[in-house]
């Protein structure tokens, strides 16, 4: 872990140099949600595969893009922003500490907000493709053991959806008239996607929507104590929910789908919570 720590340093050094900003607020966007960081004023772009130590991500819809900039809008600027395009999952590298890069950059740079978005399969019933759930709470099916700082380890678990962002959210869904659901995330290692019986099962503890990441940047985060959020599209059935047989290539038409509404709650979110005269 240290030296994980330690590469995140440096990674957050070079980012720091070539960016010329500090970030306020951080955002990680899932598979085919990246078009976010199009809509930023004044960017600075960084490929990752130029920031040492960054792990590559395979799997199309992840730009493998650091956007810093900020958002404008109805004579309002939002603070300053750093935008993940993309992210590595478990199943690319077997790597907890490449899945949690992102995270443990955006900390180093000293973010006091992190938002991280996915596409998720919908499990529960009242779930559509095209819907955005915020999410209320994590389930864990990985089994594998989330490094946190050590005075966090015998304490009680985070609340990983903040209050005052969770008001900041559903404030501006309502505002946009975004219809805005609310559950339980499951996360597993992939990369197959889960049979149908797996689905009952994870339905049956309480599962809402299922996906191969968020949980473990969510964890960390909100161990460290920066204010933590989550929102899934939910881009397909589950497996025995839905007819079809399941693809990325159905992950990525549903996001480009949704990408609209998906900025517009970002954007007036953002705008809400860090916003100052333009």
């Amino acid at each position: 872990m240290r030296d994980s720590l330690e590469a995140a340093a440096n990674a957050a050094k070079f980012v720091a140099d070539r960016l010329g900003r500090k970030p306020e607020v951080a955002l990680i966007l899932g598979s085919g949600l990246g078009e976010f960081a199009e809509t930023l004023s004044d960017a600075n772009v960084l490929n990752t595969k130029d920031v040492p130590h960054y792990p590559p991500s395979t799997v199309p819809g992840h730009a493998g893009r650091l956007v810093a900039g900020v958002l404008r809008g109805n004579d309002r600027q939002s603070g300053s922003l750093l935008v993940f395009q993309g992210r590595t999952h478990f199943y690319e590298s077997g790597r907890l500490d490449d899945v949690l890069f992102p995270a443990r950059l955006a900390l180093a740079l000293g973010v006091t907000t992190l938002f991280v978005t996915n596409a998720a399969g919908g499990i529960s019933r009242s779930l559509r493709p095209g819907d955005l759930m915020l999410i209320r709470d994590t389930i864990n099916l990985t089994f594998l053991r989330v490094p946190v700082p050590p005075d966090a380890r015998r304490t009680g678990p985070p609340d990983i959806c903040h209050p005052h962002l969770r008001q900041a959210i559903t404030e501006s869904a309502a505002r946009e008239k975004i219809p805005l659901k609310e559950g339980v995330y499951c996360w597993v290692k992939g990369p197959s996607y889960e049979t149908a019986a797996e689905i009952d099962m994870l339905a049956t503890i309480g599962g809402d929507a299922v996906g191969m990441s968020t949980v473990p940047e969510l964890l960390l985060a909100a161990h460290s104590g920066v204010r933590t959020a989550g929102i899934s599209l939910i881009s397909n059935f589950a497996t025995g929910r839905g007819g079809g047989i399941l693809s990325h290539e159905e992950v990525t038409q549903t996001a480009s789908r949704v990408t609209a509404t998906f900025v517009r709650l970002l954007t007036s979110t953002l705008l809400s919570l860090t916003s100052r005269p333009a």
